[in-house]
């Protein structure tokens, strides 16, 4: 989720102080965790990060690990606004603040294209990574099919997605604190799964955990899904339960959801 331009200021100081890399720097360590048993990580990979944002975290880790790292998404071009500007500042923060990641980027390995439509021939890459952007994506299955023709027999996809039905999936209140910890007093808990009486931001297709889990079923083994990272126990009241019946207490707490899988030979 990005932060909105008035809340720019309060994430740039969240950058100085660490405390927003160390969220990315513990992705990066359990995605590490994750692919070791599957991929030489001591070797340089060819890794795609897909939909990687305007601050690009990930991207700059991998390609300080020494990776051959591409990126993919609509923002990577030349900036054309006061918004682009700031988030350039943004970015030399956080490779500041990020522990091995590397500042220098090469424009030729950041794409600015369709994640549904893949830029890249067959079989090219060895892991394909993205954080926080499926549950953005309003063709899961066409973006889940390219990660398959685009990955290598035995290569591995890890996915971690923000879950639509946990505290904040929503993405309608201020997302300066993750996991969410201050849960503003004049909004109801889950509001976008209750009454919806806060408007949606950003594109969000809504889907549940066992979505996604079939969708990539249809095209990898999984080898693993899991909670990632939980948030909004505190809230979750008998009575909230009882109003969301419908969704798991998994569900509902399980801000940050990551899926591997590989592709078969």
């Amino acid at each position: 989720m990005k932060p909105h331009i008035s809340e720019l200021p309060t994430f740039a100081w969240q950058l100085v102080n660490g405390q927003r890399t160390h969220i990315e720097q513990s992705l990066a360590q359990l995605r590490e965790q994750d692919i070791a048993p599957y991929l030489n990580t001591t070797k340089p990979l060819r890794v795609m990060d897909l939909a990687n944002g305007r601050l690009r975290p990930q991207y700059a880790l991998l390609r300080g690990g020494g990776h051959d790292i591409y990126g993919i998404d609509y923002v990577n071009r030349a900036p054309r606004s006061l918004t682009d500007l700031a988030y350039i500042v943004a970015r030399r923060l956080y490779n500041l603040r990020l522990r091995g990641a590397t500042p220098h980027t090469r424009a030729d390995t950041l794409v600015c294209g369709d994640v549904g439509k893949l830029p890249f021939q067959n079989d090219l890459f060895d892991l394909a990574t993205s954080v926080a952007a499926f549950e953005h994506f309003l063709d899961v299955p066409a973006v889940v099919a390219e990660l398959h023709r685009v990955l290598r027999p035995g290569g591995i996809a890890w996915i971690c997605i923000h879950v639509f039905t946990s505290l904040s999936g929503g993405h309608n209140v201020k997302l300066l604190e993750v996991p969410l910890q201050k849960f503003p007093a004049n909004i109801d808990p889950w509001d976008h799964l209750r009454k919806r009486r806060l408007p949606f931001t950003v594109p969000l297709n809504e889907w549940r955990i066992s979505q996604y889990v079939q969708a990539f079923e249809r095209h990898f083994e999984i080898i693993a899904h899991q909670a990632a990272l939980r948030e909004g126990e505190e809230w979750l009241t008998s009575e909230i339960a009882a109003e969301l019946a419908a969704y798991s207490r998994d569900e509902l707490t399980s801000a940050a959801y990551v899926i591997v899988a590989r592709k078969l030979a």
